[in-house]
């Protein structure tokens, strides 16, 4: 049963209509997009080089609004993503066999930004109480592994206090502490660990499609000069395309997969007994 509902179970619901998983995909895509051409238009124009075209006032502002506009379009779709992640996890809590609709889009963004600052917080809370450790640490050795241990433990607390935000839709439940340890066991670190390793072998191949066309730029930049860089640009755009295109579809999928993993956990585990978990699954 360990495989069926950690590994085989949530990589097929993850291709359960692969129309809803490429749109996710796409979302996710031109939300990165956006981002990174916000924040170049953001940093552009304050380039050494460029201060004498950019300089004056009104072009730095109008680059600042297109950047802010942009920038703000890339955190919206990303965070109606994590809306939409949510909803996964709502009907996975149902045992719904499919992935949901793509539909009420002002829900999802309402739902994301509750999502979002959710992890948020408890994300700044690692990272403030890790910083305060090693601030006062002095490279102390014992300080560091308390670090990182702090670190493993936000890694295993915060996939649990998403599922069970989404269980009590309440955001309080973020950080009811004393139930989501109580969830924790040696079954959850297992399934931790394969969920985090089958993760990165899925990420991997697209991750290297991404790197090969920077690493094609910037060698033939180097190497052949502009001119034939300029002569291939066209292909190298092709190619990253493509690949961005393969690695955001892949990472929304192992962010569909890793929640289904992780919420089968949560209902086997689950004071409420919602349903039998190995009857239904």
């Amino acid at each position: 049963m360990f495989f069926e509902n950690y590994v085989f179970g949530p990589l097929k619901y993850g291709l359960s209509d692969l129309s809803k998983l490429l749109k996710g995909g796409i979302i996710y895509a031109v939300s990165i997009f956006l981002l990174i051409i916000g924040i170049f238009l953001a940093v552009y124009p304050y380039a050494g080089a460029n201060l004498h075209i950019f300089g004056t006032a009104t072009n730095s502002l109008v680059f600042a609004l297109v950047a802010l506009l942009l920038s703000a379009l890339g955190l919206g779709l990303l965070i109606v993503l994590n809306g939409y992640i949510l909803k996964v996890i709502k009907l996975s809590l149902e045992k719904s066999v499919e992935l949901p609709e793509w539909a009420n889009y002002w829900d999802m963004l309402k739902n994301g930004v509750v999502f979002t600052l959710g992890i948020a917080v408890i994300a700044v809370f690692g990272s403030i109480l890790q910083n305060i450790i090693t601030y006062i640490g002095n490279d102390s050795m014992v300080l560091i592994v308390l670090s990182m241990v702090i670190q493993l433990i936000i890694s295993l607390y915060i996939p649990l206090s998403v599922v069970n935000f989404a269980h009590e839709d309440n955001f309080g439940a973020f950080f009811d502490i004393p139930k989501i340890f109580k969830m924790v066991s040696f079954e959850y670190l297992g399934m931790f660990i394969v969920v985090s390793i089958i993760s990165i072998l899925l990420m991997i191949i697209p991750m290297i499609l991404v790197i090969f066309p920077l690493i094609g730029f910037f060698g033939m930049n180097i190497y052949t000069g502009p001119k034939m860089l300029f002569m291939a640009s066209p292909l190298i755009l092709v190619v990253a395309l493509f690949a961005f295109i393969v690695f955001s579809i892949v990472a929304v999928y192992v962010s569909f997969y890793s929640y289904r993993a992780y919420t089968n956990y949560f209902i086997s585990k689950s004071p409420e007994k919602i349903v039998d978990f190995n009857q239904e699954l």
